[in-house]
């Protein structure tokens, strides 16, 4: 049986740990839970004290997503866990979740990351957001194949984590998993989105015009740092989004000024090109080893 770290951020989760940590510990595949919280000010790390974490950090300000999963990976790497699981708070695994990702990743040893389907927090329909990453997947007989998908559900694999390090600390919130799918293509491992299975993501269904602008933004410093582009290549892709989000905008939210966001987005991002260049040259060729 392979060892396996699911691996927990928190903040502020009372409204979703306990349902977490019970689908968790109700897997029939068993997993120790790393959790690191993020300053919680409510009393998520009152409830984290009723279950069995094997391990618990508690920061003393919020490090964001990618920061503090690199916390307990770097744990978890050290003490020789084969695969490693992320997880949301918010999202709820059914019972045969875990073993069905091992088991497909075992036999795809080319798979750095398998993504379990998410339905909303009713477990009715898929998530909405996530209905895009499979639109944009090209569809097998058993999984989708695809260059992203967001990382409120992960197994990632120990070769995939050493070869491709860790979350990069450039992006404080958001971002950082769709940097993180492009690092991993690079490094030569697939991503794949493994049909029959199911989690939970208990989140809105609906996403406000100020996130999706947000996200739009840094989707373009994602495109800036994307280790399969060239410099000229990663020029070229931001301008073309830049436009192409315009449009997405105008239509869906009927918000022509967004467009000029992006433009003052990508003018700073092309002031920035050679940092950002020797970041993504750096993070090319990083390897962490345990």
């Amino acid at each position: 049986m392979k060892k396996v770290a699911t691996i927990i951020v928190t903040y502020n989760g009372g409204k979703w740990i306990e349902k977490c940590l019970n689908s968790v510990q109700s897997s029939n595949y068993p997993s120790d839970i790393f959790v690191v919280d993020n300053a919680s000010t409510d009393n998520t790390l009152s409830l984290l004290e009723s279950y069995n974490i094997f391990d618990l950090e508690i920061s003393d300000s919020n490090l964001g997503f990618g920061a503090a999963n690199n916390i307990a990976l770097n744990k978890a790497l050290k003490l020789g866990y084969d695969y490693f699981f992320l997880i949301n708070q918010d999202v709820y695994i059914e019972e045969n979740t875990l073993e069905q990702l091992i088991r497909f990743s075992i036999d795809h040893i080319d798979t750095g990351i398998v993504v379990p389907i998410q339905y909303d927090g009713n477990g009715d329909c898929i998530d909405n957001n996530f209905k895009q990453y499979i639109s944009l997947s090209k569809d097998m007989s058993l999984y989708f194949e695809t260059t992203f998908a967001n990382a409120a559900a992960w197994l990632i694999s120990e070769k995939c984590l050493v070869k491709t390090g860790n979350f990069n600390p450039i992006f404080s919130h958001y971002g950082e998993d769709r940097n993180y799918c492009d690092r991993v293509l690079f490094h030569n491992f697939s991503i794949k989105i493994l049909k029959g299975t199911k989690v939970l993501h208990d989140r809105q269904q609906k996403m406000s015009l100020e996130k999706s602008i947000k996200l739009s933004k840094i989707k373009l410093l994602s495109i800036f740092l994307n280790p399969n582009f060239s410099k000229s290549q990663s020029l070229k892709a931001g301008l073309v989004n830049v436009f192409g989000m315009g449009k997405y905008f105008l239509k869906k939210h009927h918000s022509i000024f967004a467009l000029f966001h992006f433009i003052q987005e990508y003018i700073k991002l092309f002031n920035q090109r050679d940092f950002l260049e020797s970041v993504k040259n750096k993070q090319k060729f990083d390897q962490k080893k345990s």
